[in-house]
């Protein structure tokens, strides 16, 4: 039988993750405040109190850590919006992806403003960001285009209209960023809804 003080000393794999969840705080805070160049690895050690070392045994190197830091900030979404809609109707579910895509620039429009800044300064920040960005943008494309197929029954015309529909949301993503205007900002999401509706009415017509 184990005695208390055994049973109240945290595992290995515990420790390990407290340390990088350390580090990872503390790097999110830097890269955000000071950038991707100016921010350096000891810098990161002193503020998530370990070693250098520890922080290169953890993530490899600075590009490494940078893009665990982008995976950490968006992992919440993607796993929300995969859970949260698949069960849906195809017409509701694709009107709630739009709510789920406002929701996501609204709940992170910090660190969203982070990766456009980071993008701008740092061809190598924006290197390693492309990766889990692209794989964001990609699946939730990819839902967008599963989701009008199932209600067209049309591949080819899915895809097109996803492509389309993606292409004015990320468009909108950059506007709610940098414009505080609430009111220009609801005025695109029902512009947007409207321009859904009467393309799936047109579609369907078809």
């Amino acid at each position: 039988m184990d005695s208390p003080n055994r049973r109240t000393l945290p595992s290995s794999e515990g420790r390990k993750a407290a340390t990088q969840a350390r580090i990872l705080d503390a790097a999110a805070r830097l890269f955000s405040t000071r950038g991707y160049e100016r921010t350096s690895i000891s810098a990161i050690a002193t503020q998530a109190r370990v070693s250098r070392a520890a922080v290169f045994w953890h993530f490899g190197t600075k590009a490494g850590l940078f893009e665990e830091t982008g995976r950490r900030l968006l992992g919440p979404f993607i796993e929300e919006m995969r859970s949260s809609l698949s069960h849906l109707p195809a017409r509701k579910r694709i009107f709630e992806l739009l709510e789920v895509y406002e929701s996501f620039v609204s709940s992170y429009r910090e660190p969203i403003l982070s990766f456009v800044r980071w993008a701008l300064e740092s061809p190598q920040a924006w290197a390693t960001l492309q990766a889990p960005l692209f794989a964001l943008h990609d699946g939730f494309m990819q839902d967008i285009r599963e989701t009008l197929e199932e209600l067209l029954g049309d591949r080819a015309e899915a895809e097109r209209l996803a492509a389309v529909l993606t292409a004015t949301l990320d468009g909108t993503l950059l506007l709610d960023v940098l414009e505080h205007g609430e009111a220009n900002r609801q005025l695109r999401r029902e512009g947007l809804r409207r321009l859904v509706e009467r393309v799936l009415a047109e579609s369907l017509k078809e």
